[in-house]
């Protein structure tokens, strides 16, 4: 009688659960929750009603809002994007993934949200089409090496972000380089950048980049100049977590062609930390010759404002593009081995701080001398 009565409890429980799986318990249990501020209750029970085949907006609109409020953007943008399924115009779910976007550092994304708003929303929420001064930054950079041959190097960059719409984005740059060698009384290279972003879908990001070299070599009898110009060619494609891009670039002057083709995985792994890997390599030709470079950087958030990354490059970096074309390694001297570790700080949301250190193997072409550079980096952004 004890065992009858114990199938008999198990019976009626599991009639019991197949009878209250359906669209309408699902929809009250999962408003409650969501009422009540029950995130991992609301979660379970939405994964158990979609693995039953019950799916539809506001179950994945509550899902996506459950993991927003746990701080894990990337499952909410997934529940978000899931839901414009059953409505693709529907303004909670692109706002959110706006918001999403901007709290994963994916500001392109969220301005692609941004445009599905209605007029009256990106009012209230202070979103304009155009910004032709979005944000502004500025970094110096200080090298110094153990050769008695070589003076300590600077490098000064201004950039300017313009945002020309919410799918289109503008980036330039001015920089500096100067030097002084044995042979030489001032190694000057003035450099532009422009790189404009287009992003073809929510996830789809497609970059084209001209950078112009203007290098000039002074000598106690000469003046020379050596002008150069690289094409950019970005594509960028984003999987939830995973990050992928193609990249080309083709660099030319009066020496020859170099061009550099490669790919870059990102992944963001879940932690309280946010910790991030980012892989590079690069096929580098040049005269005939080809090359691999290979580039590694770990990153995570030390606090929730400071954000920590550490990264190494292994190969010949002599006229390598990185940074999507925002840094040339053209210098006199080539480097084979580098390493660093940056320190970014978002002091509030317009202003971010950064400093980096970096150490550089150096090698002298003509004489195949090595030696150490060491560098450090101040700088900051100011989101206007």
């Amino acid at each position: 009688m004890y065992k009858l009565m114990i199938l008999f409890l198990l019976f009626s429980t599991a009639v019991y659960s197949q009878q209250t799986i359906d669209y309408k318990s699902i929809d009250s249990i999962t408003w409650d929750y969501f009422q009540k501020y029950k995130w991992d209750e609301l979660i379970k029970t939405g994964k158990e009603a979609i693995k039953n085949n019950i799916d539809f907006k506001y179950l994945r609109q509550r899902m996506g809002y459950a993991y927003f409020a746990k701080e894990d953007y990337y499952n909410a943008i997934k529940q978000y994007e899931k839901s414009l399924e059953f409505d693709s115009a529907d303004e909670l779910s692109h706002m959110y993934l706006y918001y999403a976007g901007l709290n994963t550092g994916n500001e392109s994304m969220a301005r692609y949200h941004a445009g599905k708003l209605s007029k009256e929303k990106r009012n209230e929420l202070k979103i304009k089409i155009f910004r032709p001064i979005d944000a502004v930054d500025f970094e110096y950079n200080k090298k110094f090496n153990n050769n008695d041959l070589r003076s300590d190097p600077d490098y000064l960059r201004l950039g300017l972000n313009t945002q020309l719409g919410y799918r289109l984005n503008l980036y330039q740059s001015v920089s500096r380089y100067n030097q002084i060698t044995e042979l030489t009384t001032a190694i000057e290279q003035d450099e532009y950048f422009g790189l404009l972003s287009w992003n073809i879908l929510s996830k789809t990001n497609l970059s084209i980049g001209y950078h112009y070299v203007n290098t000039k070599v002074n000598t106690e009898t000469d003046s020379l100049k050596y002008p150069g110009n690289i094409w950019i060619g970005n594509i960028n494609q984003s999987f939830s977590r995973l990050n992928v891009a193609l990249f080309g670039s083709v660099f030319t002057n009066e020496f020859g062609t170099t061009t550099q083709l490669g790919t870059q995985i990102g992944v963001a792994l879940p932690g309280k930390l946010k910790p991030y890997l980012t892989s590079s390599v690069y096929n580098i030709n040049e005269i005939d010759a080809n090359r691999i470079v290979f580039s590694q950087k770990a990153g995570l958030f030390v606090f929730k404002k400071l954000w920590a990354e550490a990264s190494v490059t292994l190969g010949n970096l002599n006229n390598y593009v990185d940074l999507n074309g925002l840094y040339f390694y053209n210098s006199l001297d080539q480097t084979t081995f580098r390493s660093g570790f940056s320190l970014f700080w978002y002091l509030n949301p317009h202003i971010t701080v950064y400093s980096n250190y970096t150490y550089n193997k150096k090698l002298i072409i003509e004489t195949l001398n090595n030696y150490n550079q060491h560098s450090i980096t101040g700088g900051i952004v100011w989101k206007i």
